[in-house]
């Protein structure tokens, strides 16, 4: 009898245990509603809002004047000189004496264009201050920024007149409340789009420039969702210590400026962080919901949401009234790791803190490991490789149900993504449970606690060395864990440290499809599952229910969840396919060509139209490779050729300068000519701006056997342009105009683009090359 009591002792415990890892599940569901609830961004105030507050319904109602009739408004166009005028005519209103600030600016990227800059300001600017010579506090200014120029394909209603109107309410705003401690500077940049031009224009030209000493910038990548500050730039700690106390409602993290980081995006703030003779600090925010409207037709007030305008504006007046107060900039200053709790306020601590920190944790998970019977011995080993295998299973299995997907539902983006996400969650799951039930028989509850919060204290180590601003995700559930390890041995404890885990983690895996597209469905499942270890301790003892059912049960819906985005048509009103087409020919050949850029699949109406070839291959004579569409034989035009005359052509020290005059027959808005990297180009100028061909943009120069030099607001005496080469032999170089829609010929296959197709960047184009001996 004696010997038979332990067993049914132990029985009975496991079956009092068999609760835990459910009640886990339903408190993770619980946490994933609550998370969900929080990211939704605050209802609009109404137009009767108090003067001093911002209004969502005001800034809608400046947002419907911006946008006009819908027209797209590039740099150059007509429709950009209204907005411009309507900004202008605003802040004439609500009481500032704005200026236009006018020149040709170029970007590391080769594009340059005569961009047109609007700037105002509250607060008496500086009268002979050096840029180097010390400001003290009432000098020094905040600069609040956004761009009013849009693509050609759409009207950039989200991208970027959201921000515009936000500049201007909140502008208002700040005339009608307490006078700021220091000068506030409004910056409307042109030409964003283009590569950044209204800013480097500003930052570089503008005498107003050497004030600035912060930055608040305000962009999109969609159409809705909550404004997240998402970007920092210079010390950082205390400028989120400001914006953190003043915003009513933050979402934020450095996990969010960590990754932007290594993102090839780029915005205005981008020309601030790169000035090298000076150090700006600042912080950005945009709304990335409905992604796949950006830089489409599908752009407008219509679909661009209200809650979004009015949280773009709470933090932008938050930041602004907190920036402009107080003598913050004074103190010597650093970077932090932060992230906001549910919306409601934000953690943070200096990032040097951070691999103290995380030792700390590991020791506390240690420690409190020692203390739990067979937590240190091979329990402990089987548990940390249960641990890390199901991360790894999990990211492998991830990556195969992703190609899978991605075959059979094309694009970035797609209509109703739920089931495609939830395929993802419900597959880590199962993993999950089924490899701890697997290892628990040689680890063993406290085997599995150990070698879970082990690995991940271990890993909030090696992230505080190489990326601290991602490593909270790890190092503070593991350090709860400790502390309650410590406290308790009981296995309900193991419910603490996975909650903390699971709200923290939760904001994070929530935006990442909308931010990255399907290529974080398999980061989604890899992370998923690194979250869902926090509760693999209490799968010991869940009982059958636990270790058999459930990992069945979640395969079983990860297929069906998986079945359910086979079947879903990809594109719809919501989430539209992209089509932009293009007519391009070439001077001397008797050939033309229909150009189109699409997701697959290819729509079948327009082979209908045009012989159009099976697979996408390299558009132009020149590149880039990366750069592919469709093609189909197109009618030749009658149509001019853009030309480049060589004005001077001289050599000295074994390099060749010219000075060329680029024309446009036709008198597109665009055109450029391409250098083929055997000419050796040493420097360029574009209208007596110096190109830089090594910037730091992100985005940078085209990368391969050609340089492009280009002018996206070409007048009609066309554009000089003087190029120093390391060759001295003649070469066959490009030219290229570019010109917004199509020919008559074109409009067939307009009529065959399915109805749910918009178009994308540029939009529907006709270009015309030529190629020349130079």
């Amino acid at each position: 009898m004696a010997m038979s009591a332990k067993p049914v002792r132990e029985e009975i415990r496991e079956e009092r245990g068999s609760w835990g890892l459910v009640l886990g599940l339903v408190l993770f569901a619980l946490a994933l509603l609550m998370v969900r609830a929080r990211l939704e961004p605050p209802a609009p105030k109404g137009a009767d809002a108090p003067a001093a507050e911002f209004s969502g319904a005001r800034a809608v109602a400046l947002l419907r004047a911006l946008a006009g009739d819908g027209s797209p408004h590039p740099s150059g166009s007509p429709a950009n000189d209204r907005i411009r005028e309507t900004i202008v005519a605003e802040l004439r209103r609500v009481g500032y004496e704005p200026t236009v600030q006018e020149g040709v600016a170029c970007s590391p990227g080769g594009n340059c264009a005569l961009v047109r800059n609007v700037v105002a300001r509250q607060g008496v600017p500086l009268k002979g201050k050096g840029l180097f010579q010390h400001l003290d506090g009432q000098d020094r200014a905040v600069l609040l920024m956004a761009h009013y120029d849009s693509v050609q394909a759409g009207p950039g209603v989200g991208d970027d007149l959201s921000g515009v109107a936000t500049v201007l309410e909140t502008a208002r705003a700040l005339k009608a409340g307490p006078p700021p401690e220091r000068p506030v500077i409004l910056l409307l940049t042109d030409g964003e789009e283009i590569g950044l031009l209204g800013a480097e224009l500003f930052v570089n030209r503008h005498p107003w420039a050497e004030e600035v000493e912060a930055v608040v910038n305000l962009e999109a990548r969609g159409t809705s969702g909550p404004s997240l500050m998402f970007e920092t730039i210079g010390d950082d700690a205390l400028l989120v210590h400001r914006y953190a106390g003043a915003a009513p409602h933050p979402i934020t993290s450095s996990l969010y400026a960590t990754i932007y980081e290594a993102l090839p995006n780029d915005t205005d703030l981008t020309v601030f962080k790169n000035r090298k003779d000076r150090k700006y600090h600042g912080l950005n925010f945009a709304f990335i919901r409905s992604p796949s409207r950006y830089h489409t037709s599908e752009d407008t007030v219509e679909n661009l949401s209200p809650a979004s305008l009015q949280h773009h504006g709470d933090n932008a007046l938050a930041a602004m009234r907190a920036l402009s107060t107080g003598s913050w900039f004074m103190v010597s200053g650093s970077d932090a790791v932060f992230f906001d709790v549910l919306g409601f306020g934000v953690v943070r601590w200096p990032k040097g803190w951070t691999l103290a920190i995380a030792i700390l944790a590991l020791i506390l998970v240690v420690l409190a490991s020692w203390r739990r019977r067979d937590g240190m011995g091979k329990g402990v080993l089987f548990g940390l490789l249960g641990f890390l295998g199901a991360v790894v299973l999990a990211a492998l299995l991830a990556l195969g149900l992703s190609k899978a997907i991605g075959g059979a539902t094309p694009g970035l983006w797609v209509d109703g993504p739920q089931p495609e996400i939830a395929a993802f969650w419900l597959l880590a799951l199962a993993v999950v449970v089924a490899l701890a039930a697997a290892v628990s028989r040689r680890a063993g509850s406290a085997g599995l606690w150990s070698g879970v919060w082990i690995g991940w204290s271990v890993l909030g180590v090696v992230l505080a060395i190489v990326a601290p601003g991602i490593s909270y995700l790890f190092l503070v559930p593991a350090l709860v864990a400790g502390i309650v390890g410590l406290i308790s041995r009981k296995p309900a404890a193991s419910l603490i440290p996975a909650v903390v885990a699971a709200l923290l983690w939760m904001p994070i895996l929530l935006p990442l499809y909308d931010g990255l597209g399907k290529p974080a469905l398999v980061v989604i499942g890899a992370l998923a599952a690194a979250l869902f270890t926090s509760l693999a301790p209490l799968v010991p003892g869940s009982g059958r229910l636990g270790r058999r059912l459930l990992p069945a049960a979640a395969l079983v819906l990860a297929l069906v969840s998986a079945g359910v985005a086979f079947a879903t048509a990809p594109y719809s009103e919501e989430t539209p396919q992209s089509a932009s087409i293009q007519h391009y020919q070439e001077a001397g050949s008797t050939e033309a060509r229909w150009l189109v850029r699409t997701n697959r699949p290819f729509p079948a109406a327009m082979r209908k139209v045009a012989k159009f070839g099976e697979a996408p291959v390299m558009a132009y004579p020149w590149g880039p490779p990366y750069f592919r569409a469709f093609q189909a034989p197109a009618p030749r035009l009658d149509l001019n050729a853009p030309q480049v005359s060589v004005l001077e052509d001289s050599a000295a020290g074994g390099k060749r300068r010219l000075r060329l005059l680029l024309t446009s027959n036709r008198q597109s808005p665009t055109a450029g000519i391409l250098i083929p990297e055997e000419a050796k180009l040493e420097s360029a100028k574009v209208e007596g701006q110096e190109v830089p061909l090594w910037g730091s943009h992100k985005t940078g120069p085209m990368k391969g056997s050609w340089t492009e030099l280009a002018m996206l607001t070409m007048p009609p005496e066309g554009v000089e342009m003087e190029v120093v080469l390391g060759a001295a032999q003649p070469l066959d170089w490009y030219v290229y105009d570019m010109s917004p829609g199509l020919p008559p010929a074109g409009e067939a296959l307009v009529k065959a683009r399915l109805p749910r197709a918009v178009t994308v960047q540029d939009g529907d184009t006709t270009v015309v090359a030529r190629k020349m001996r130079i």
